[in-house]
């Protein structure tokens, strides 16, 4: 976390969670992480200095019309204070502070192929039991896997896939 962002997310953090709206913020925040990740040209514009300061909040009126009002007021906030550059960055510090405070750990689960849900869950739930605490994992399609899984969380890897156990063999055989 850079200085600057943290002090953003830490501010909204304490906000929501003094109003006891930490989880629906947080489900609001991962949204527009998602639309941020589809349009990361979106925090350029509202920080161009061509627009008005003026067209820059109205635009963050129209595209966040269905966003928290705390949560709109925040991003103008941001907006006003020429930081729109740092949106996303600041979004992902408060997911961060809020699964730290939930306990949660988020991870990376990689597969060939897209997984279903309960698939997801029964995965999260196994190394729940080894991380001792929730994990929430969000599938990433790695073709070169071949087949098996490969989670990630933070800097723990545990790796199931075909291509890790092929490269074992490989190792092995080379001894």
């Amino acid at each position: 976390m850079n200085e600057l962002t943290s002090r953003y997310a830490s501010a909204l953090f304490s906000l929501k969670k003094d109003s006891n709206k930490l989880l629906e913020a947080q489900k609001d925040i991962k949204e527009l992480i998602k639309i941020l990740n589809e349009n990361p040209e979106y925090p350029l514009i509202l920080s161009s200095s061509y627009l008005e300061k003026e067209n820059r909040l109205e635009m963050v009126e129209e595209a966040f019309s269905g966003v928290d009002e705390e949560i709109k007021t925040f991003i103008k906030i941001i907006v006003e204070n020429n930081r729109a550059s740092y949106l996303k960055e600041i979004f992902q510090d408060f997911n961060s502070l809020v699964n730290e405070y939930r306990q949660i750990k988020e991870g990376l689960l990689y597969s060939s192929i897209p997984l279903k849900e309960e698939e997801i869950s029964k995965i999260a739930s196994s190394i729940a039991q080894v991380e001792k605490c929730e994990i929430e994992l969000k599938n990433v399609i790695d073709p070169t896997l071949l087949g098996g899984v490969k989670v990630v969380i933070n800097d723990h890897i545990y790796d199931g896939s075909i291509k890790h156990k092929v490269e074992q063999m490989k190792l092995t055989l080379l001894k």
